[in-house]
């Protein structure tokens, strides 16, 4: 699956090596097709890596687990179950976003699905619609031992949301839980479909207040996964997929910024980006380095920008993985269709030398797997 790339901008991005984290087998009736990864490099070296592992990508069985390097990415442990969820009401899967906090634990995101029709899709295939879910919290000082589940209510008064991204811790106290509203089963949703922040003062234990970010469902524009990062300069990041409802077709991926740690966002600005499950990593001086799924040309693409005051300025690019794969069979890119997929969710952590390790799902010889990348970036 080689990438073609400019040489100049190749030294720019450079690829050390690729690596496998997790592959399931086909034999086995539930360590099977993995996907969603988190990655999060711990005080002592250790790289964590969360993900999704079942029978399918969004079969009733999927549970959350983790795996452990103490190489840099190199070799990797057995994967672990880290909790088993409560099916006493209803069949549920699991999902998790990973995250290292400002004191060095660990912080996963997890959403519960509601799967009481065990073989049914979790999102509408009509209406983009979405099962409910309950959210939690599970923590973990050094990727081995997790806590309980810690229950919480959004707050916003709903039950179907999106899940596009790990907390962003702030402080010791104050973190920041990107998400999205979706519309339930039927097509409803009294909020509109936008992205928000919700905003926690306990360390993840409430969420009692939430602010918007991206917002234009007015002109029928849905802004999915979003991701945020701190920048160099303090302010934060979201940078966002966008996809017009009404013409059904997908958008420049927008940013905006935020100068009071989330409490408020500017307007949406329109960056040379076209794809999805975009994630940024902050760099020195107010350069980004962006992982994302391209929609205008084929593959998983690693992007390098700065940001100045508010301009978007680009620097170099390289494709990763899958020049001669389109990101979904077929060429409808809807909320619908995601279960298409072929690759996606890219997530980042910096190695103890400076470069970045890069974590995605892709699907290799008919199973969805864990798939890594380390890159120097000048």
């Amino acid at each position: 699956m080689r990438c073609d790339t400019d040489a100049a901008e190749m030294n720019r991005i450079r690829v050390q090596r690729t690596g496998v984290v997790f592959r399931g087998t086909p034999e086995d009736p539930h360590q099977r097709h993995a996907a969603f990864p988190s990655v999060a490099r711990l005080a002592d070296g250790k790289l964590i890596v969360t993900m999704t592992i079942g029978r399918g990508r969004n079969t009733a069985d999927v549970r959350c687990y983790g795996v452990t390097s103490r190489d840099e990415g190199g070799t990797w442990s057995v994967p672990r179950l880290l909790f088993e969820p409560d099916e006493r009401a209803h069949r549920v899967s699991a999902g998790i976003r990973t995250s290292r906090g400002t004191d060095g634990s660990l912080v996963g995101f997890v959403n519960l699905l509601d799967r009481s029709d065990p073989d049914a899709p979790t999102t509408n295939r009509v209406n983009g619609g979405t099962v409910p879910r309950e959210h939690a919290i599970i923590r973990s000082p050094d990727g081995e031992a997790w806590s309980a589940l810690e229950f919480f209510q959004p707050p916003l008064d709903w039950h179907c949301f999106g899940e596009p991204s790990p907390v962003l811790a702030l402080s010791a106290d104050r973190w920041l839980l990107p998400s999205l509203t979706r519309l339930d089963w039927d097509g409803r949703c009294p909020y509109g479909l936008k992205s928000f922040v919700m905003i926690s003062e306990d360390r993840g234990r409430t969420w009692p207040r939430c602010a918007d970010v991206f917002d234009l469902w007015s002109k029928r524009i849905i802004t999915w996964e979003q991701k945020q990062v701190v920048l160099a300069d303090g302010r934060i990041l979201a940078v966002t997929w966008a996809f017009n409802d009404a013409t059904k077709e997908n958008l420049p991926n927008l940013y905006t910024f935020s100068a009071d740690d989330g409490d408020s966002y500017g307007p949406a600005l329109e960056s040379p980006l076209r794809g999805q499950t975009c994630t940024p990593l902050a760099l020195a001086d107010n350069h980004i380095l962006c992982v994302y799924r391209r929609l205008d040309r084929n593959g998983l693409w690693a992007h390098l920008a700065r940001i100045e005051s508010d301009r978007w300025v680009s620097i170099a690019e390289h494709c990763l993985w899958g020049a001669d794969r389109t990101a979904l069979i077929g060429a409808d890119s809807s909320i619908q269709q995601q279960h298409t997929l072929q690759f996606g969710y890219p997530q980042l952590a910096r190695l103890s030398n400076g470069d970045v390790f890069v974590v995605f799902w892709a699907v290799e010889d008919e199973l969805s797997i864990i798939r890594s990348f380390a890159l120097i970036v000048r």
